[in-house]
């Protein structure tokens, strides 16, 4: 089972491109990050990036498993909009009641 938490670490390291700077947005140790991927490539089974020093690059696992976590946020927030939309309709029918 994928870790939310960990998919949330793993985008926003492919979108910072590094460790020390996806540590301090989410608030995490360098090492949590760390272990965050290293559990998100055991989970799968693959490889997501490859580590040169300080940077990184995705593996084609990476590159796939990313692609996927942007249509996961996507969708999460489409929901997010339509469930306010239902709330706020829901109160406005109350109101004019």
């Amino acid at each position: 089972m994928l870790n939310t938490q960990h998919l949330i670490t793993f985008r926003t390291l492919v979108e910072t491109g590094s460790f020390t700077q996806t540590a301090r947005q989410l608030g995490l140790t360098q090492p949590a990050v760390s272990q965050h991927i290293q559990k998100l490539e055991k989970g799968l089974g693959e490889a997501l990036l490859i580590r040169h020093g300080r940077t990184t690059e995705l593996t084609e696992a990476g590159a796939l498993l990313y692609q996927h976590v942007i249509d996961l946020n996507q969708c999460y927030e489409a929901f997010v909009t339509r469930w306010q939309q239902r709330v706020a309709s829901r109160e406005e029918i109350r109101t004019t009641a």
